[in-house]
């Protein structure tokens, strides 16, 4: 019997289909459906902030940006959300731009042409909720093989992370403190990551949840324990009873840089199964660099200490570690940086690599946006640590590819 062959196209779809599949962990490797090392290569991608939509969808097709991640080499994205879109799905898109100006102290009239422009790129997008066209972007990217890590980001919409956003620390925790946890309502975060979680069955391209982007308390007046072990626990249940198929991601504490305390008291992970993921950041401005005074050894040290450990074989804490976060000034120093802003910047990043290389960690740099639809009030504001160039069109700085080297790599697994 004659089988006719399927078309290129065809075929490619059924084959990023079959990478559709539910991803699982073992001991401190994240594996696909056929006990297969999934590395994690993402770019984060922000959705979290007042429009209530990922960015970038008035200077190209969604399907067009999904593209330039895959080309790009990325097979996953931390795509950012809010709780209060989350807890808002049906608001519609053009609602949301109708009102981004007077929420955000930007120019109506800037606004408004970029909502035309958002149209004339995305003409799927009139009449389209948020979470529907958060849907658009997820497909795009599921149809090129390019799995989704959802980020709770912030409660209240907005750039973040501060003391005093109101995003930082559980409302409900012991020790209150209104700057740091005035957002953070603690039953709508978990009703909120419920939500995500369901909606994403639809969404087979989402491999998970991060829980919560950079857990920090007020030192002293807000105590870890037993605070973050209670509410961690409660984010996670609410992501598994919706959605028992999802990575659940997890950072600890003081911006995702510590989770030390894991150490000697382990979280019980045991109730989710083989889905927990721990996540870490780190930049110029994280505890661990400024306490190394810019010196490489000693930082590998201090973030051995305080995240790195948890990738030590056979132990109650071992799992995956995924660089969530990670980024830097990607242009205007000279070529002997790769063009990389400031030394400072330059040394970390070399370090950073030779860290994750060594370790072969799962990693997510920040960030794809080469602007912002409206921040600080500012329309179309330019990212100056986006990968994307301010038209959406291409790297900002292709050297960056190289000086991030074997992180791109494969060379370890199960």
């Amino acid at each position: 019997m004659h089988f006719p062959l399927l078309s290129p196209l065809l075929l490619f779809g059924a084959l990023a289909t079959a990478q559709l599949t539910p991803l699982h962990t073992s001991t401190r490797w994240i594996l696909d459906a056929s006990n297969t090392r999934f590395k994690l290569r993402c770019i984060n991608w922000a959705g979290h902030m007042e429009s209530h939509i990922p960015e970038g969808l008035q200077h190209s097709s969604a399907a067009a940006l999904a593209r330039l991640v895959s080309d790009s080499g990325f097979n996953c994205v931390r795509l950012t959300f809010s709780i209060d879109m989350a807890l808002a799905p049906d608001m519609k898109v053009e609602e949301s731009f109708g009102s981004l100006a007077e929420r955000t102290g930007a120019d109506g009239g800037a606004v408004a042409q970029m909502w035309e422009d958002v149209k004339g790129k995305n003409a799927w997008i009139e009449g389209k909720s948020v979470r529907e066209a958060f849907g658009v972007v997820v497909d795009a990217l599921g149809e090129l093989g390019v799995r989704v890590m959802l980020d709770n980001h912030v409660s209240h919409a907005s750039w973040c992370c501060n003391l005093s956003d109101g995003n930082g620390w559980w409302d409900k925790a012991p020790g209150y403190v209104d700057a740091n946890s005035r957002f953070f309502k603690t039953d709508e975060w978990t009703r909120g990551l419920g939500a995500m979680a369901s909606w994403a069955k639809g969404h087979p391209a989402v491999a998970g949840i991060g829980l919560r982007n950079e857990i920090r308390e007020v030192p002293v007046l807000q105590g870890r324990d037993p605070a973050w072990y209670t509410y961690i626990s409660a984010g996670a249940d609410a992501v598994h009873d919706a959605n028992p198929d999802l990575l659940i991601a997890m950072g600890g504490t003081l911006s995702s840089t510590d989770a030390s305390f894991l150490r000697t008291k382990p979280l019980d992970r045991s109730r989710w199964g083989d889905k927990v993921v721990w996540e870490w950041h780190q930049y110029t401005f994280s505890p661990p660099w400024i306490a190394s005074f810019k010196n490489c050894a000693v930082w590998k040290t201090l973030v051995g200490g305080f995240t790195g450990f948890l990738l030590q074989q056979n132990q109650a804490y071992t799992g995956p570690l995924w660089l969530s976060e990670f980024g830097f000034g990607m242009t205007g120093g000279p070529p002997e940086r790769a063009g990389i802003g400031s030394e400072d910047d330059y040394n970390y990043l070399k370090c950073l690599v030779e860290y994750v290389t060594g370790n072969d960690g799962d990693w997510a740099l920040w960030a794809l946006q080469g602007n912002y639809y409206v921040r600080d009030g500012t329309v179309n504001q330019d990212e100056p640590w986006g990968l994307l160039n301010g038209d959406w069109t291409a790297w900002r700085n292709p050297a960056i590819k190289d000086v991030l080297g074997k992180m791109w790599d494969v060379t370890q697994g199960p």
